[in-house]
């Protein structure tokens, strides 16, 4: 008598819903988003050059995170269109060939990082205690980069089975490990002696791998979700073709905005160590607004991409609009609030009077960019996971690099505006984008950019 094949897992995007998919990615983004504002905390213990050293380079680190971020999500994409058409067979290959890409891309970047972050920190105008700190940080926390990578490959996969809450316990775990170490690392713990920007970074890379292993213990023991790494190998040039068409110019992208907010750090130096002090307080706290944004757009992804792949448009269309409203209320209301609370979260990092004192006009500025900045990323993601990457990307990269870093730099240093030129560019960089994003959906080009219709147009 033979015994019943065992059920192959089946995804529930669909059957959950927005709600159902980013309820726990809203958890999941608020424990992720608190991570820099804890690392600041701590570093603002040691000292403010401390905290203004890893705040001037970690958009070099955001960069490597987005590179592979992305990647995985591209792959994720092109899964979730295949499951959502019902082929779970080349779904699960293409989760195996974007592991396999992803897994090679953490190495590189934990590599790039390490070895050439300190490069970097280098050639900003920084001052020496500042740079020694910079540097520091950088020869380390390139190896929390790969293990964030590795991590990003199972997060997409719990997303595209439609099981994100197991996200969320993972990030749980990530904040709890990384407060414990970043403790011990500014106050010391039973004789262990402090260790300062050295051990901030060891506690980033151990809370990372604890947070890795997991979600690996979740997906394959729990759920048991088979990923066919062999097949994955086999027809790897096949599967990875329509993954890059998405990922490459999707890359781009976050990797161009990252390397705009090194320039504004460098100019942010050439104004002053009180600027740069300003700016790295006032964005690092304006980060943790992204978490709505992010959250409602990840689970609107997994939704449209399902559907792209049923053409099921007006139901894409319908959904993004609903994604882009509950996301406007949420990040504007949460972006209020650290507007009103100005004076005490500056206080909270920081007791110099000057930096409390103008930190109140970047809370501002900040605020005034945090609506179009929704925009941007709801729709971007939307735009990207139906497969219409590329004419986002080039477009944004172009208004960053054509007007947004010459219009920062002319009003903050010829015109004198010092650190709100730069957040006064920043806002209009914001607002330029998110227009184009929006007209560039209501053309409806992301209808014939799917996976399917790319095939069905292929000799």
């Amino acid at each position: 008598m033979t015994s019943a094949p065992k059920p192959v897992p089946q995804s529930r995007v669909l059957d959950k819903g927005l709600w159902g998919m980013s309820r726990p990615m809203f958890l999941d983004q608020a424990v992720t988003y608190t991570i820099p504002l804890v690392d600041m905390y701590f570093l603002s213990r040691i000292s403010d050059s401390a905290a203004a050293a890893v705040g001037a380079i970690t958009p070099l680190v955001f960069v490597a995170n987005a590179f592979l971020i992305v990647s995985a999500f591209a792959g994720a994409s092109i899964a979730s269109q295949r499951i959502g058409a019902n082929d779970y067979g080349r779904g699960n290959a293409t989760i195996a060939a974007y592991s396999i890409f992803v897994v090679v891309l953490s190495l590189i970047a934990a590599l790039t990082v390490n070895h050439g972050g300190p490069w970097v920190a280098s050639a900003m105008s920084l001052s020496a205690d500042v740079e020694q700190h910079a540097r520091t940080y950088l020869s380390l926390i390139g190896w929390m980069v790969a293990l964030w990578g590795c991590r990003v490959i199972y997060q997409t996969i719990l997303n595209i089975y439609g099981e994100p809450q197991w996200n969320t316990y993972s990030n749980i775990i990530l904040f709890a490990v990384n407060l414990l170490g970043n403790a011990i690392a500014v106050y010391g713990f039973m004789g262990i002696p402090p260790t300062g920007v050295v051990g901030v970074a060891v506690a980033s890379i151990v809370a990372a791998g604890a947070s890795l292993l997991f979600v690996m213990l979740v997906v394959h023991f729990k759920l048991r979700i088979h990923i066919p790494l062999r097949e994955g190998w086999k027809s790897f040039s096949v599967l990875i073709a329509p993954v890059l068409m998405i990922a490459a110019p999707s890359i781009l992208e976050p990797m161009s905005f990252q390397a705009y907010m090194i320039a504004l750090n460098w100019i942010a130096a050439e104004v002053g160590d009180l600027a740069l002090k300003v700016k790295v307080y006032a964005y690092n706290t304006f980060l943790f607004c992204l978490m709505i944004s992010i959250a409602i757009g990840m689970a609107t992804e997994a939704i449209i991409a399902q559907r792209v792949g049923r053409k099921e448009f007006d139901l894409v269309d319908k959904q993004l609009k609903q994604s882009l409203k509950i996301s406007l209320i949420g990040t504007s209301a949460l972006a209020l609030c650290w507007l009103l609370f100005n004076q005490p979260i500056l206080k909270l990092f920081s007791s110099d009077p000057e930096v409390i004192a103008i930190g109140l006009w970047a809370f501002v500025l900040s605020f005034l960019a945090e609506p179009w900045r929704t925009v941007n990323i709801t729709i971007g993601s939307a735009l990207r996971c139906a497969g219409d990457a590329t004419f986002t990307s080039v477009s944004s990269i172009g208004v960053i690099w054509l007007i947004s870093v010459p219009l920062a730099y002319v009003l903050a240093i010829p015109f004198g505006l010092g650190l709100y030129g730069l957040l006064i560019a920043a806002v209009i960089d914001e607002f330029i984008r998110a227009l184009i994003k929006g007209w560039r959906w209501k053309q409806g080009r992301w209808m014939y950019t799917g996976v399917a219709a790319r095939e069905r147009n292929t000799p």
